[in-house]
C-alpha cells in the first residue's frame, strides 16, 4: 500500500472509530475487531453502509451481492489495515480507554457520538456503524471470516 493510504487511515481516526463502537456495544471480540476496519475505512463501502435500509432479514451475503466491487480487496484492505488496527489498540488500552482481555470493553468516559468536530469523514464512519454492526451480529466470527474470504 501506499503511504498516503496509511496517513489517510491512521491510528487517530481508528482509536475513534474502535470508541464509537464500543460505546456502542458492551465488548468486541478480537477477532471481530480485525473486520471493522476494512469495512469502514473504504470511503465508498462506509457511505453504503450509511445508506443502507436493513430490515430483519438483511443479510451480510445479501449486501455483498449487491456491492461486489466494494469486497473484490476486502482481505488486501484486511491484511494492510491490521498494524492500524493493532497500534489503536494498544494506544487505546495504554490510556486506559479500553481493556483487552478475552474481548474488548470500552472503559472510557468520553462521548465521541455525534462530534462534528472530528471531521466529515468519521461522522459518515459514524452513520455507518450500527448497520455495520447489525450485519456482522448475524454471524459468528468463524462464518464472518468464510463469506468475507479473509485468508491469514
Amino acid at each position: 500500500m501506499k503511504e498516503v493510504y496509511y496517513i489517510y487511515n491512521n491510528e487517530a481516526i481508528a482509536s475513534t472509530t474502535f470508541l464509537s463502537i464500543l460505546q456502542k456495544i458492551e465488548n468486541l471480540d478480537v477477532s471481530r475487531a480485525c473486520l471493522i476496519l476494512p469495512f469502514l475505512f473504504e470511503d465508498s463501502m462506509a457511505r453504503a453502509l450509511k445508506r443502507l435500509h436493513v430490515t430483519p432479514t438483511y443479510s451480510l451475503e445479501q449486501f455483498m451481492a449487491e456491492n461486489p466491487r466494494l469486497f473484490v480487496s476486502f482481505n488486501k484492505r484486511y491484511l494492510s489495515l491490521l498494524p492500524v488496527m493493532i497500534n489503536s489498540l494498544m494506544i487505546l488500552e495504554n490510556t486506559g480507554q479500553i481493556k483487552i482481555g478475552k474481548n474488548i470493553t470500552c472503559t472510557s468516559l468520553l462521548n465521541i457520538d455525534g462530534n462534528e468536530s472530528l471531521g466529515e469523514r468519521f461522522l459518515v464512519i459514524e452513520d455507518a456503524i450500527p448497520n455495520l454492526l447489525f450485519l456482522l451480529e448475524q454471524k459468528t466470527t468463524v462464518q464472518l471470516y468464510k463469506t468475507l474470504n479473509v485468508q491469514l
